[in-house]
């Protein structure tokens, strides 16, 4: 019964997916931070599209490596293995493979993956932050919580102080640890 219970935190995929969730926001942070900048950049020198063109180039190279990285992530972590979606360039001069790369809707859904790879990190890892962390703090609230200020803790709406209401969180904490955190890793690495 307890393996059973168990089970999930036995297994390196629950591992794994909380690693994968946890480099989210930071992986996010530098891909939205570059996507972001250098759209706005090459957006703003469109009226001067010489100096515009630079930026562009650096918009697509640098989005395709994240996605590239993304996907890295997937395959090592998850064990998700996803094909590239964009085919090679066709044209052989800079103008016509950067004409090719502005017509290109996977490079433009590259573009918007790394710009949605910052609040979607957020997401998972503030999910799986709660659900992990919250549920460690209440397992182990029996043990501490006589050393609070008034010997309780206080959770919005109600207080609990040493004895049996803090066993009972105890036991609120141990099943959310066992059965509620590995699937809302597990959902936040689907997600």
């Amino acid at each position: 019964m307890i393996d059973r219970l168990l089970g999930p935190w036995r297994t390196s995929a629950t591992w794994y997916g909380l690693g994968h969730v946890a480099l989210g926001p930071w992986i996010g942070t530098v891909a939205f931070t570059v996507v972001i900048t250098l759209l706005a950049i090459a957006a703003g020198l469109l009226i001067t599209l010489p100096l515009a063109l630079p930026f562009a180039w650096l918009l697509f190279v640098s989005a395709r490596g994240f996605a590239h990285l993304h996907r890295s992530r997937l395959s090592s972590l998850v064990g998700v293995h996803l094909a590239d979606p964009v085919p090679p360039l066709a044209a052989t001069t800079w103008w016509r493979r950067l004409l090719e790369r502005s017509r290109s809707g996977p490079r433009w859904r590259e573009v918007g993956h790394a710009l949605l790879a910052l609040p979607i990190g957020v997401l998972g890892a503030a999910v799986a932050l709660v659900a992990v962390a919250g549920s460690i703090v209440l397992l182990t609230l029996p043990l501490w919580v006589a050393g609070l200020p008034g010997d309780t803790a206080e959770f919005w709406l109600f207080e609990v102080g040493p004895g049996p209401a803090a066993v009972a969180f105890g036991l609120l904490g141990f099943v959310g640890l066992v059965v509620v955190a590995p699937r809302a890793v597990a959902a936040m690495v689907r997600m």
